[in-house]
């Protein structure tokens, strides 16, 4: 049985690596010339890695973490401390750092010994945070018509916990405040990360993520038969009189003949391509109540180190939401002699809220990008700046906003031969790299299951 795959990002990569296992004749079409969508990296013409944001491997990315065994990949990340740090004014840090202890007990000595924290946050939190610890999938999807803040508040806790915890970790997650996105993600991961205590350890690749990640997933796929194009993108399909389809088509004109067909496009792309005959399923028209999060990633070669913190850093009041110092968290690039790199900080930095961003010129968001560095690294007041880089997503992750969790679909769509992939399908996670290896795992078993295997 042969399959055809839109979109060579995480989850069309992940469902190909499923179904080149089960022995389908595979191939995959991906409309650009790099593969990973937006976990991507290329190399420029300094030949600098340039990443489409900056991707790190959670202890509770099971099902992306069993992909990487798979494929080889099982060691090409590294594990770093098991803390939260916030980049603080002047230099300083502070910490949330999980106890020694079995979760959540981890958790609530942790946030206990937590320095930013009033006594008033934390036995605010430890009280107004019981239901998203103790809840399941029913209750978390049960508080979808309300905001994060909304949530909070209404259990109880603190103001400060709020702005000065939670707005980092919302912005990490999904690229919008507390005020915008919905309960349901954030107290997902309430759930996830603080009754499971190694959900919460953060891993770096040892390169990058298209070479430690998404190129052995190519070599995989491409190991047991599968087909993989490039400048492939999806123009349309045609139908048969039963709505099903016949035949893709790309938009250099080529015919794409398959069984069936599998769109792992983001939303907003899949949205254009879909026939206007299928839009009287809900399971179609809904697929309009999604948006894309608008995101940036920023990357700032310095001639020397400013910071040594090798972790995922956070950071409240900035620019960036979330960063890390990638000549640091990765000992196989952005290193001395590669590139650009001569041994100073090579800064990675995850841009958001960037709505307000997406028309600002790039020599704009840099002057204030390293405003906010100078205050929170003073040692990059001495330095100079080598080079940056600017990459905008104006539609990312879908915005996870009350009321749409509700409109996520299933991978197996009305038309028969027809299926979905993608962090915004149904699953059990949020939108993530995990989400779409979920999702891709998800609409191959179901796949196997339709056709009769």
């Amino acid at each position: 049985m042969k399959v055809a795959i839109f979109g060579a990002g995480v989850a069309g990569l992940s469902a190909a690596i499923e179904l080149v296992d089960r022995g389908y004749d595979v191939e995959l079409y991906e409309k650009r010339k790099v593969l990973g969508g937006k976990v991507s990296v290329w190399k420029d013409q300094d030949g600098d890695s340039v990443e489409s944001g900056l991707h790190i491997v959670f202890g509770g990315y099971e099902q992306l973490q069993t992909y990487l065994d798979r494929v080889g990949a099982g060691d090409n990340y590294l594990w770093k401390e098991h803390s939260l740090i916030y980049a603080e004014p002047e230099g300083k840090q502070s910490f949330f750092k999980k106890a020694d202890l079995p979760s959540p007990w981890a958790e609530v000595v942790g946030g206990l010994q937590a320095d930013f924290l009033t006594m008033w946050d934390k036995i605010s939190l430890i009280k107004g945070l019981y239901p998203a610890l103790a809840g399941n999938e029913e209750y978390f999807r049960s508080q979808d018509h309300m905001t994060y803040s909304e949530w909070h508040r209404m259990r109880g806790a603190s103001e400060h916990s709020l702005q000065k915890l939670w707005r980092a970790i919302a912005l990490a997650m999904n690229f919008i405040e507390p005020n915008v996105i919905s309960a349901r993600p954030m107290i997902t991961i309430f759930k996830y990360f603080g009754t499971d205590y190694h959900a919460t350890k953060f891993a770096f690749f040892r390169e990058n993520p298209g070479d430690s990640m998404i190129e052995p997933m190519r070599q995989y796929i491409q190991s047991k038969g599968g087909r993989i194009f490039i400048d492939a993108k999806l123009s349309r399909f045609q139908l048969d009189d039963d709505g099903s389809i016949s035949k893709a088509y790309l938009s250099d004109g080529h015919e794409v003949e398959a069984d069936a067909y599998i769109s792992a496009l983001p939303v907003h792309n899949l949205k254009k391509v879909l026939p206007k005959e299928w839009l009287h399923h809900d399971y179609f028209s809904n697929l309009y109540q999604f948006t894309g999060s608008p995101v940036a990633n920023c990357q700032l070669w310095f001639d020397r180190k400013i910071t040594d913190t090798d972790n995922l850093m956070f950071s409240q009041g900035t620019v960036f939401a979330t960063f890390a110092d990638v000549s640091l968290t990765c000992p196989g690039d952005f290193q001395k002699g590669m590139g650009s790199a001569n041994g100073g900080s090579v800064m990675s930095l995850v841009l958001a809220p960037a709505h307000q961003l997406m028309d600002m010129p790039n020599e704009t968001i840099i002057d204030l990008v390293m405003k906010d560095i100078h205050d929170r690294f003073p040692k990059a007041r001495h330095a100079k700046l080598l080079k940056s880089t600017m990459v905008k997503i104006p539609q990312s992750v879908y915005k996870a906003v009350p009321d749409v969790d509700k409109f996520r679909p299933d991978q197996v769509s009305p038309v028969s031969n027809f299926y979905l992939a993608g962090d915004y399908t149904y699953q059990r996670y949020l939108a993530s790299m995990e989400g779409a290896a979920l999702s891709g795992k998800q609409v191959a078993e179901k796949l196997h299951a339709r056709s009769g295997g």
